[in-house]
């Protein structure tokens, strides 16, 4: 019998895992209507927390209930992506961050999707797998994001100088970690270059 989580990734579509990040995908123009258009931090928050939910689940009942699919392997890490941007947006538009810690942040997936990742689908090499350094550190972002965010929320109740604090200490847990994970996927990329080349010369030398 073959193991579910083990088992090769489907062509389906319409499975629960891909519906959460199709839903995902649909709340962040919701996000950013709240943030900019209503001004209404408070509703904007509860939406990103809400699509940070779904992210965590999607891929534990991929795995569990035999869902991992080609279409939600290619789909999930743009949603986080355009998720992240559209946080990061917020959070400039809204002057609720400094302005070097967002940048920092998209630097880092500027260079692994805008040419990394190109580079390696012309040569037809795959994506370098997700790490838990990975996901430790894009959890950490998300986090550091989230806090910012909510320090925007304004009223009496709401303590918005301790979340402040709670976001910078993330600020120096999450980037050293983000950036790890981001060197870790480059040196693996390289891995699969030098390999590839490797390859090919050998083929080449056979030849002749």
């Amino acid at each position: 019998m073959t193991d579910k989580a083990s088992a090769p990734p489907s062509d389906a579509i319409l499975t629960v895992p891909n519906l959460l990040t199709f839903f995902r995908l649909g709340l962040i123009p919701v996000f950013l209507y709240a943030a900019l258009g209503l001004d209404n931090m408070g509703f904007a928050v509860v939406i990103a927390v809400l699509g940070f939910i779904t992210d965590l689940v999607d891929g534990k009942i991929a795995r569990r209930f035999g869902q991992v699919s080609k279409l939600g392997i290619a789909l999930d890490p743009l949603s986080d992506r355009l998720g992240l941007a559209s946080g990061a947006a917020v959070l400039i538009v809204k002057h609720l961050a400094p302005l070097w810690v967002v940048l920092v942040v998209i630097a880092r997936d500027a260079v692994l999707v805008l040419a990394g990742a190109p580079v390696l689908k012309a040569r037809g090499l795959p994506i370098p797998p997700v790490t838990k350094v990975g996901k430790y550190g894009s959890f950490a972002v998300t986090v550091m994001f989230g806090l910012f965010l909510a320090s925007g929320i304004h009223n009496a109740a709401h303590p918005t100088q301790a979340i402040r604090v709670a976001a910078f200490v993330f600020v120096f847990v999450s980037l050293p970690l983000y950036y790890a994970s981001g060197a870790g996927y480059v040196r693996a990329a390289f891995s699969s270059l030098k390999d590839q080349t490797g390859r090919g010369d050998t083929e080449r030398r056979r030849v002749n």
